[in-house]
């Protein structure tokens, strides 16, 4: 059979390859978790530390952490990629603008103890498919609040520490002796940002009796001579026990903070916080909710609260994040209207709501 090539009805169609995509996000996954890994040895390896006087070549780092010079370089080039450090031939190894502020140990905003302690137990994480399954992991955290949490606790306090400052600032006490409430205490940022802020402010802090000596130590350790009241106990009284279960004066707070504390409770836990927090606010009184919110719509950037709220439900009870139309329906049930959201810091969310 001839085809008349000058007659375009008797062309014949030839189909169209299909379109193979790459492979670039499958690889992102698998190379999110060497990155991780990589982090974490050079933190192990004291890498970054060593760095924090000045820039260093390949050969001197390289005795200074105890490993020879070429797996030293691969490594530090490996950090160089990730924007943790920059390289200069002739000067050699330097810390990047974002190791420096949070990867030294020392650094008012390190993050190093939450590197290691954020992602939960390594072990949890082989077995999500089948803690999913379960509806719970085979061993949470809550069944030994000891083991893990005195370490997160003091791991998020130099990020909360900032966060908080900058929430405090736009909140005005109601009255002349302001009361503030923070259950989940920790390690106290919140309620050290408010005795600082507000200084004829008292304040009740309720942590774990597992937990408890992180949140005292945190006070007893506070040195600026603005606080000193604080460190010696006159403003704040700390309660060791279950914050759904420690007796909260009713109607009398100014603030009721829940920091980081909604995701590890199920959905009907976290409602009856809420509504404990709001019977404790005084009416004009403000409920301060720090978390990461599951978006409504998925996307790159919501990524990190998503993982987050894995995270949870890989080593906890809790059922992970909760989307600010869930929290905002809490808040209205437990006779709370909605205020500011609030982002003090890139990735930090913090949601309001008011006592009429």
């Amino acid at each position: 059979m001839s085809v008349d090539l000058s007659d375009p009805s008797s062309s014949t169609e030839v189909a169209a390859e299909p379109v193979v995509p790459g492979p670039a996000p499958v690889w992102e996954v698998i190379h999110g978790f060497t990155r991780y890994w990589a982090v974490v040895a050079a933190l192990d390896l004291g890498l970054l530390e060593q760095l924090a006087a000045g820039p260093r070549p390949a050969s001197v780092l390289a005795v200074a952490v105890g490993v020879d010079e070429h797996r030293t370089a691969l490594l530090a080039d490996t950090l160089v990629a990730l924007g943790l450090l920059t390289h200069e031939p002739a000067v050699g190894y330097r810390l990047s603008a974002v190791a420096a502020t949070y990867l030294l140990a020392g650094a008012p905003r390190t993050m190093v103890a939450l590197v290691r302690g954020a992602p939960g137990p390594h072990e949890r994480w082989p077995e999500l498919a089948r803690t999913l399954r379960r509806g719970a992991p085979a061993v949470r955290i809550e069944d030994d609040p000891g083991g893990f949490y005195p370490a997160l606790a003091s791991a998020t306090a130099p990020v909360q520490r900032q966060v908080a400052r900058a929430v405090v600032d736009t909140l005005s006490p109601i009255g002349p002796d302001p009361l503030v409430i923070d259950l989940g205490a920790g390690a106290a940022p919140w309620t050290l940002a408010f005795l600082t802020a507000w200084p004829r402010a008292r304040a009740l802090a309720v942590e774990l009796p597992e937990v408890v000596a992180v949140t005292e130590g945190a006070i007893a350790a506070v040195g600026d001579a603005a606080v000193d009241a604080v460190r010696a106990g006159a403003r704040v009284r700390v309660v060791a026990g279950d914050y759904h279960q420690v007796e909260l004066p009713d109607a009398a707070a100014d603030v009721v903070v829940l920091g980081h504390v909604l995701r590890a409770e199920s959905v009907a836990g976290a409602r009856r916080l809420v509504a404990r927090a709001a019977a404790a606010l005084r009416p004009g009184g403000t409920l301060v909710v720090a978390d990461y919110p599951r978006p409504e719509v998925p996307t790159a950037p919501s990524a990190p609260a998503l993982l987050m709220g894995l995270t949870m439900l890989a080593s906890t009870g809790g059922d992970g994040v909760f989307r600010v139309a869930d929290l905002h329906g809490w808040m209205r049930a437990a006779g709370l209207e909605p205020a500011a959201t609030l982002q003090p810091l890139p990735g930090q969310t913090v949601m309001t709501a008011r006592r009429p």
